[in-house]
Order: structure tokens, then sequence, then C-alpha cells
């Protein structure tokens, strides 16, 4: 039987759970990919470490499609921000180290990473167009070399094994890499979801909090958490964020976000206050909401003005706390593309000054919002540019 994995190697003391999902989440924005998903395990062989086994989690069927999933996977590991490089970017610690192999032992593929505070390092050996090759690139540059082979395999492997990845991320953790990392793929247990933002309260919290810091404003002043908006009890994560929001800072008393574009949420947004959204009970379009257990929570303007209180749309969050649609005057819902700790995060990286990090995240927001909005797109979107917007 053969075996094939596209693996992150990190040390858990240096990357969170969330990094590891938020750096995956950035590398994989521009991918039509439902459900990928992370199986995580201990390297037993190399104490302190851990490694992440990667699946896109898309339908295959027979050979044919296990050979599109590596494929995949290959594509992916040597994007411009590959997931290793994304997922060293999101660790908390500027001296971590992350490392990733894409590997196929019934194949040429053996492709290794190393990224860390002072750059990329690559070795791989795979098929080329003109047949078998090794390589070895950086940031600047890569060299590549084709290979001959002789006819004995073994001396066949005597000659690729000094280019393998596999072999390069041996010499530098001091193990064989390959059985350590096929042992940890039968014993991994645990599953990481794939997401740029969290959806629990208290990640809206923090959210929301990193978004009032970035305005300049106050936490939680003029909080006021409604009962019940047009018949519907507030989720946990509008409740953090409302205890967590600016709601009457006089020096921005209409509170308005201009020229957003990220999925369906294009316009002018207001988050609604507690006397908006009670006259929502007599707005005909909310009388099925109840059911629906729609939360509206902003109106969503198409001028740049956005001065209008009776807005074309509303924003509504789902049962979920999650998810977010818009609601349009004759009552249709439309997916909005966005969750709704990643429109938070969108607002407050629109509203700051950028480092090459947070651009790449940024975009990545609008990338994913854009795959939920629409439907039939093909497998990869062009990265679209964020939205200039002033306050």
């Amino acid at each position: 039987m053969s075996t094939s994995f596209a693996a992150v190697l990190y040390r858990p003391s240096a990357v969170s759970e969330r990094a590891l999902s938020h750096g995956f989440a950035v590398a994989l924005a521009g991918f039509d990919l439902a459900a990928p998903r992370l199986t995580v395990g201990e390297l037993a062989a190399l104490p302190g470490w851990a490694v992440a086994f990667y699946e896109s989690g898309a339908r295959q069927r027979g050979a044919a499609g296990a050979f599109e999933e590596l494929d995949h996977a290959a594509d992916l590991f040597e994007e411009e921000l590959p997931p290793g490089l994304c997922v060293r970017d999101a660790a908390a610690s500027p001296d971590a180290v992350v490392y990733a192999l894409v590997y196929a032992d019934d194949t040429w593929l053996d492709d290794g990473y190393r990224f860390g505070p002072e750059g990329a390092t690559r070795h791989f050996v795979r098929e080329g167009e003109d047949g078998l090759e090794a390589g070895v690139g950086t940031a600047d540059e890569t060299r590549v070399t084709p290979l001959a082979l002789p006819d004995d395999d073994a001396e066949a492997e005597r000659v690729v094994r000094p280019h393998r990845g596999s072999a390069f991320l041996a010499r530098e953790l001091g193990v064989p890499v390959v059985p350590a990392l096929v042992r940890a793929l039968f014993e991994a247990d645990r599953r990481v979801a794939v997401r740029l933002c969290a959806a629990d309260p208290e990640a809206v919290a923090e959210e929301t909090r990193a978004l009032v810091a970035v305005l300049g404003r106050q936490v939680g002043r003029g909080a006021a958490l409604p009962e019940r908006v047009a018949g519907v009890a507030p989720a946990a994560s509008y409740a953090a964020f409302v205890r967590s929001y600016d709601w009457s800072d006089p020096a921005d008393p209409s509170d308005l976000y201009r020229e957003l574009a990220i999925g369906r949420v294009v316009g002018t947004l207001h988050f609604a206050r507690a006397p908006e959204l009670a006259a929502l009970d007599a707005d005909p379009r909310w009388q099925r909401a109840p059911a629906a257990g729609l939360l509206p929570i902003a109106t969503l303007h198409p001028s740049a003005l956005g001065a209008a209180r009776t807005a074309e749309r509303w924003l509504a969050l789902a049962p979920d706390g999650d998810a977010l649609v818009l609601v349009a005057a004759d009552g249709s819902v439309a997916p909005a593309g966005p969750t709704f700790a990643e429109l938070i995060r969108y607002l407050a990286l629109g509203y700051k000054r950028r480092d090459g990090i947070e651009e790449d995240v940024i975009g990545a927001l609008m990338l994913r919002a854009h795959w939920r909005s629409v439907a039939g797109a093909d497998t990869r979107s062009p990265r679209p540019e964020p939205a200039r917007r002033t306050p």
C-alpha cells in the first residue's frame, strides 16, 4: 500500500492550535474548498514537536482521485503563501521555526521546507517536464538540477537520497523524518478546524476589542443588549460583541463604515442601536424571521453617504451565531460571505496601517467571503484588492 501525505511540523509551545488553523486558512483562502481538515498528533520520535496532516476535504473517487489530492497538496505547499509560511506568520513567537513536507513513496515526490525568522529554504525531488529533477530554493531563487538515474533501484535511490526534502528535514531535526511521520499518520487523532477567525463568543469579543482599539474608542461604552430583536433572542456571539463594542463615541455619532467590499457586504455599514432594532417589530420583512432564527444586527446602504436610516438591506446573524446573511427589502435572503468574526477583523484591518502579514490576512478574508457568497466559480480566484476606506 502506498503512503502519501502533506504535513506541517511545528512546536506547540510556539504555535497554538488557533495559529495553526489561521495559517492554513490564509493559505487556502483562494481555493474553493468547503471543508479542508487538519489531523494533529505528537511526534514520538521528536519530543516537543507536533505534526498537522492536511486533507482538502474534497470528494475524490478511485485511484485518480487520490492522485488529484496529492497534486493539489503539492501545488498548495509551493504557493506564494504556503501553509508552513502562513502558520509561522501566525505564531506568537517571532523565533518560531516551522517545517513542511509533501511526500509520496510510490512516485518521485519528496518536497521539504523550512520556515524560520531568517527566511525560507526548500529541498525537493520531483518529476519535471523533462524528467526527474532536484532543487534547492530560497525566497530569492530556486536552482533545479536534472537527475539521471541508473537502472538499478538501489543505485537510483543512492543518487536521489541526498536531494530529498525528507533528507533535508532529517538533517535539520536529527531524526529519520519519514518513519516518524508515517507512525504519526496512524496515531494522530485530533481534528483542528481550518478557520480565519474562531466563532466562539470569547473570540468575537477579542476581535471586537481589537476593532475598538484601532478606532481609538472605549470598550463597552453605551452597551445595551436587548432581550429580543425582531422576535429572536440574541446569540451568545452577538451578546459578546455588544458588551465589547463602543456604541456612543461622541466623536463619531453616526458610526458609519464606508466603502466596504467583502463578499456581498458592499457599501456603508452601520451597527444598529437599540431604538433601530426595536422598530423592526413592525417591519414586514421580519415577520418570518423568528421562524428562521435570523438576528438583524446592522444596516447596509449602497451609497457612500450612507446617511439614510432606511437601508436597502439588513445584515443578519444566522442561528449558529457565526454566518451572516443579507435580508433585502422584499424579505429575500442571500449569504453575505464573511462570518461575524471575519467581518469584525476586516473592519479592524481596514482602519489601520497594515504590514505585509496583515495585507495577506485581509486578502484572505475577502477571498473566503467571495467563495461563500457566489456559486459555480472556478477552483481558484484572483486575489482582490482590499477596499480603500476612510472614517
